[in-house]
């Protein structure tokens, strides 16, 4: 019997070195100290320059603040508008015959992550073929949606090193068109080694 999809690989877990940590911990030291230089400028020589700045940061603050709220609202919405859709209808948009069932489970698995929110206040936003990376997932930029692929590919055990060359780069505008590219993508020999499991 064919190994179902829920056996995907396990998605790569990022971990920080040693070297890593102390890097994050100059890097927050130095933007306090600067922090305190700029308000201990402004106090005492009372720079214009300073108070500027000051705002300028404090306008982005907001800004990032609202956007992300406004985002929120908007996957929020989708839920709603979706709340009787799942994996199974978004399996369905694709033939299993010629799609690998596992590449269908780890778009959708990536894709959930980045948009469904756990907890009391949560949601569960169900995907479709059609909709826009960079519009649903926020996937506008193109080392964004490369790292992003990557981590699908993983997950579905298909080979990466194809992934950005030609004939493999695009354009991946929609969801289908990621399960699509990452379908055409060699499986790993890992993943073949798990196509089939004993009933």
């Amino acid at each position: 019997m064919r190994t179902p999809s829920r056996f995907l690989f396990a998605a790569p877990q990022a971990r920080l070195n040693a070297t890593g940590w102390l890097v994050l911990a100059l890097l927050c030291a130095a933007l306090l100290y600067g922090f305190y230089r700029m308000v201990a400028a402004f106090i005492i020589d009372g720079e214009p320059l300073i108070f500027f700045v000051s705002a300028l940061v404090a306008w982005l603050v907001i800004a990032s603040i609202r956007s992300s709220r406004q985002w929120r609202v908007h996957l929020r919405m989708l839920a709603r508008q979706r709340r009787d859709y799942s994996i199974c209808d978004f399996a369905r948009s694709f033939d299993a015959r010629e799609v690998d069932t596992w590449v269908i489970r780890a778009v959708w698995n990536v894709l959930s992550e980045g948009v469904n929110r756990d907890g009391p206040d949560g949601f569960t936003v169900p995907i479709f073929a059609d909709d826009r990376l960079a519009d649903e997932f926020m996937l506008e930029d193109d080392e964004d949606l490369l790292e992003t692929l990557e981590d699908m590919a993983h997950r579905a055990g298909r080979s990466t090193e194809l992934l950005g060359t030609e004939g493999f780069s695009g354009p991946v505008i929609t969801v289908r068109d990621a399960v699509l590219l990452l379908n055409a993508l060699p499986m790993t020999g890992e993943r073949k080694g798990r196509m089939w499991t004993a009933v």
